[in-house]
């Protein structure tokens, strides 16, 4: 793709970002229902806490997991900006 075309297209995208990322109450609903027996994240949590450990173990355990949780969401992201792309191009 040639530069100008990228660059038209991230303007594009940008444009509508705030858009795509913009939930209507049906996207909400939809989500609460896809994740509705998602609740992995609290169950692992509580599981460590019953381990032996101190407060300080638990808190690396945690910004461990919201860190690993952020990676994901950053690479979905990612993912979605270039089928975007793809999409429009």
């Amino acid at each position: 793709m040639s530069e100008e075309k990228e660059t038209v297209l991230n303007t594009l995208f940008e444009c509508r970002e705030e858009n795509l990322y913009a939930l209507t109450e049906t996207d909400k609903e939809r989500i609460a229902t896809l994740t509705k027996d998602n609740d992995s994240y609290e169950k692992l949590f509580s599981i460590i806490e019953n381990l032996p450990h101190t407060q300080q173990d638990l808190e690396k355990i945690k910004n461990s997991l919201d860190s690993y949780i952020d990676r994901i969401n950053i690479i979905g992201a990612y993912e979605n900006e270039n089928f975007y792309k793809i999409r429009i191009f």
